[in-house]
């Protein structure tokens, strides 16, 4: 189904009546922003807020290209009339004549919550024979209604209970690829709730695994778990392949990239728990790389990969070290107390999620020579906990995964097992 053809927005639940002064000025400013203006101005305190400054509450530019392919702006302003009834002719008589006395205007956007009578139409087609320049345009209720289902992004800012469950799944998407936004988290409890029935693309997958860090766990809802061998290696492929633009789209933006490395750590995660570790090694470095390796120099592909190998090791080693006999961790390494922590830790492998727990903290690492490795590692005085030894590296990333594959199938497997243990205590206790 193409994306005209699905019912993004829910039309009834868009509150136009409510919609007026301030709240339709934000609205348009938003769905000009989601049009693509740019030098976007609101004039708060305009004729729409209360002041006079000229008419308009809005002025924006939007660029076009000419036949020569140059650039050329485009001058818009914008009034908003939030009004109960019909917008009174006169209003907008006034609008557009005010408009004309500025030689450099293209186009004057008069936008109401409710509608333009005929004869307010009439006039405006009979003034614009006599006067090519600006263009005028009046956006009704209906036409907003119709702009705001090609954007729902904007509808999920301003009223989230107007769009469909794909509605707000594709707004997701389009603010976190588009503007490096995040959601609530009650929108995310609703689309995993409906996670049955959503239809999950590679973008909009990656998109939900960075909210829900962004948000402060992937316990509750582990994204990565739902999806089968193909769909995950399509979602971490489409990161990976971004992951320049995301870090400078973060770093321009001010955004913090913790939840986008976050994501990443967790999806090869994911991939190692269903693949060999060989095989998500090559994958990664194939995309990061966009399967040309050989143009991407080791310093630049460590400046990539490193930050993401680093969260996964880290995260590895205060779950590993947190029961190790051998070795003895009083300070974490990445996992917060309070949010996704070292019981729930292997949830975020299982389908069904769990509701969020917290946790405490700590600092210092000792090991003993002489315990052995609960996973399996062969250790004695000259050889180290791996997880603490390995240094991660572009040339060694393979052997790094295939570590934490093998860590990760032990503690998963033992997690499993003492959920069981205790739940049976938990039954017998009541029975």
């Amino acid at each position: 189904m193409s994306d005209e053809e699905k019912e993004w927005i829910l039309p009834a639940s868009i509150p136009f009546p409510e919609l007026k002064g301030r709240d339709l000025e934000e609205g348009l400013y938003w769905l000009l922003d989601a049009m693509g203006a740019k030098d976007l101005e609101w004039r708060t305190g305009g004729s729409g807020g209360g002041a006079s400054d000229g008419g308009r509450d809005l002025e924006a530019h939007f660029y076009t290209p000419t036949a020569d392919q140059e650039m050329e702006p485009q001058v818009w302003w914008v009034e908003c009339k939030g009004r109960s009834g019909t917008v009174e002719p006169d209003e907008v008589k006034s609008a557009v004549i005010n408009a004309q006395a500025r030689g450099d205007l293209d186009y004057v956007v008069i936008a109401t919550n409710t509608q333009f009578s005929n004869p307010t139409r009439d006039w405006v087609k009979e003034w614009q024979k006599k006067n090519p320049r600006p263009k005028v345009k009046l956006w009704d209720s209906s036409h907003l209604e119709r702009l705001l289902s090609r954007h729902p992004d904007v509808v999920l800012r301003l009223f989230s209970e107007a769009l469909s469950l794909d509605g707000q799944f594709q707004a997701l998407e389009s603010r976190f690829w588009n503007k490096l936004e995040f959601v609530s988290s009650p929108t995310l409890k609703k689309l995993w709730k409906a996670r049955a029935e959503t239809e999950l693309t590679p973008l909009g997958g990656f998109a939900l695994v960075a909210n829900e860090f962004a948000n402060g766990s992937i316990t509750r809802r582990p994204w990565g778990a739902i999806l089968d061998a193909a769909s995950l290696v399509q979602v971490l492929h489409i990161g990976l392949v971004n992951v320049p633009y995301l870090m400078m789209r973060a770093s321009k933006a001010g955004v913090e990239q913790t939840p986008i490395i976050r994501a990443f750590a967790y999806l090869i995660l994911c991939a190692i728990d269903q693949l060999p570790a060989e095989s998500v090694a090559e994958l990664v470095i194939d995309s990061i790389t966009r399967g040309e390796q050989d143009k991407f120099p080791e310093d630049v592909q460590a400046y990539l990969l490193m930050p993401i190998a680093d969260q996964l090791l880290s995260e590895m080693q205060d779950v590993c070290s947190a029961d190790c006999t051998r070795v003895s961790a009083f300070s974490r390494m990445t996992l917060t107390e309070d949010k996704d922590e070292i019981d729930e830790y292997w949830q975020r492998l299982e389908a069904a999620g769990r509701e969020e727990v917290e946790e405490p903290e700590k600092h210092l690492r000792l090991e003993r020579h002489d315990a052995p490795c609960q996973v399996g590692f062969a250790v004695d005085k000259e050889h180290g906990c791996p997880l603490f030894d390995v240094e991660p590296s572009v040339q060694h990333f393979g052997e790094l995964l295939a570590i934490l594959k093998r860590v990760a199938a032990y503690r998963k497997a033992q997690a499993a097992e003492k959920r069981e243990a205790d739940a049976a205590r938990r039954q017998a206790r009541a029975g």
